[in-house]
C-alpha cells in the first residue's frame, strides 16, 4: 500500500509540472511529532481479552509529504499523505496493576483537505478542514509483563479506519514560489472501540509552480 501511495504521489506531482506555470500548484515535506492522547477505559476491561484497556498518551514522530491545487489566491484543495512511527508505552492491568512496555503500532494516513489562505504577503495564515483514512502497519507481538506473563497482542481484523481533521499553519514566502511552513492539525480516527484523537504538529518546506 505504501509503495502505491509513493506512485501515486509522484505520478500527481509529475501532472503537476506538466499543468503548471501560474504558481497554482504547491508540493510540500514535513516532518514533526503526533500528540496522541490517552485513549480507552478500564469500565472496557474483559480479563483474558482486554486486560490492558486504556493507551497513555504518546507522541509518536512523523513525516509526510503534500500536493496542492490552488483555484484562487486564497483557496485550495491539498492531498496529503503522512506516516507515523512506533513509540513506547507502558500498558496497565486494571486487576493487579501489572504493567508491559510495548511498542505502538505505526501507521500512515492519506487525506484531502480544503485549504483556505488567510492573507498574502510573507507570512500567510491558512486554515484546513478534511478527512481520509488511516492505516495501521502492524504484526501480532509478544511481550513479557513486569509480573513475568506472557502477553500477546494481536492486530485487530480491521486495520483501516476513517479520519476528520481541522487545523492550520503558517507559511513564510522566501520567494515568490518556495518557503517554509508551521503545520498544526486535530485528528479523530473513528476507530473501535475508541475513537483516537490526536494533535499533529509538523514543519517543513514547500515550493510553488
Amino acid at each position: 500500500m505504501r509503495k502505491i501511495l509513493l506512485l501515486f504521489f509522484i505520478l500527481a506531482l509529475l501532472g503537476c509540472f506538466a499543468l503548471g506555470g501560474e504558481n497554482k500548484f504547491q508540493f510540500s515535506i514535513f516532518g514533526g511529532i503526533n500528540n496522541v492522547f490517552k485513549y480507552g477505559s478500564e469500565n472496557d476491561y474483559v480479563m483474558g481479552e482486554n486486560d490492558f484497556p486504556v493507551t497513555p498518551a504518546h507522541k509518536p514522530a512523523s513525516f509526510g509529504a503534500s500536493i496542492g491545487y490552488f483555484f484562487t489566491d486564497n483557496i485550495g484543495i491539498e492531498l496529503d499523505g503522512r506516516y507515523y512511527l512506533s513509540s513506547k508505552v507502558t500498558l496497565e492491568d486494571s486487576s493487579d496493576q501489572d504493567t508491559v512496555e510495548v511498542d505502538t503500532s505505526r501507521h500512515y494516513s492519506m487525506t484531502l483537505n480544503l485549504f483556505y489562505q488567510l492573507s498574502g504577503g510573507n507570512f500567510r495564515p491558512y486554515l484546513v478542514v478534511g478527512g481520509g483514512f488511516d492505516k495501521l502497519s502492524a504484526k501480532d507481538e509478544m511481550y513479557t509483563s513486569e509480573y513475568g506473563y506472557e502477553i500477546e497482542f494481536i492486530v485487530p481484523e480491521t486495520t483501516t479506519d476513517l479520519l476528520a481533521q481541522v487545523g492550520g499553519g503558517i507559511q513564510y514566502f522566501l520567494s515568490s514560489s518556495a518557503g517554509a511552513r508551521l503545520d498544526v492539525h486535530y485528528v479523530l480516527i473513528f476507530d473501535d472501540p475508541d475513537n483516537i484523537s490526536s494533535l499533529s504538529i509538523m514543519a517543513g518546506a514547500f515550493i510553488r509552480f
